[in-house]
């Protein structure tokens, strides 16, 4: 059985009032419904407030609900549309950290490991800097491509824009920080060279 299969029973059962089933959906997707919600907001109540209401409202309405090929996608784009209505303002896609985006290597002496920590703080607030420069929309199209792992289409629907500019927000955004991963991995590349000097 595939995984659309066995999602499609739990969504199945859930909308004929399983509790399991519905218990199960929240188990599943809570975590990314509060990650997600991070990247709209920084306000952690709204966030969980908003997840709250959303499941309360999923289980009252479980028997007019339709089909859905993806919970995920239908939690996602449900959780984004109660924000956006909540704050009633479009919603500004706070940056996220890039701090997950170096893996450290084991460190060799205190003095080295000191040297690279401000070398790499010094080349992260540059990413840092470069990401909070693209516009919301472009922040909340990058981390719904790399972060929630949907297809562009899906990131259209999320978003309530064409296709065309579902991509056109990626890739401005790659575009734009092009320059900052080059200098990145040029920062890198000298920690490198240094431990052979």
């Amino acid at each position: 059985m595939s995984i659309n299969d066995t999602s499609n029973e739990l969504w199945c059962a859930f909308r004929q009032g399983d509790e399991r089933a519905f218990q199960s959906i929240y188990r599943l997707y809570a975590a990314d419904l509060l990650n997600y919600g991070r990247k709209v907001t920084n306000d952690v109540v709204l966030i969980e407030d908003s997840i709250h209401d959303l499941f309360i409202e999923l289980w009252q309405r479980r028997a007019n609900l339709s089909d859905t090929d993806s919970i995920k996608f239908y939690l996602i784009r449900s959780l984004r549309n109660k924000i956006t209505r909540t704050r009633n303002r479009d919603p500004f896609f706070q940056a996220c950290s890039v701090d997950d985006l170096i893996v450290r290597a084991d460190d060799t002496g205190i003095e080295t490991r000191l040297i690279k920590d401000e070398e790499i703080s010094h080349v992260l607030e540059q990413l840092r800097n470069s990401y909070r420069r693209l516009t919301p929309r472009q922040q909340e199209a990058l981390n719904l491509r790399f972060y929630q792992h949907f297809s562009n289409e899906e990131i259209a629907h999320i978003m309530g824009v064409n296709y065309q500019s579902a991509c056109r927000f990626i890739y401005s955004a790659l575009k734009s920080l092009r320059e900052a991963i080059r200098i990145l991995s040029v920062g890198l590349a000298w920690f490198t060279m240094e431990q052979f000097l």
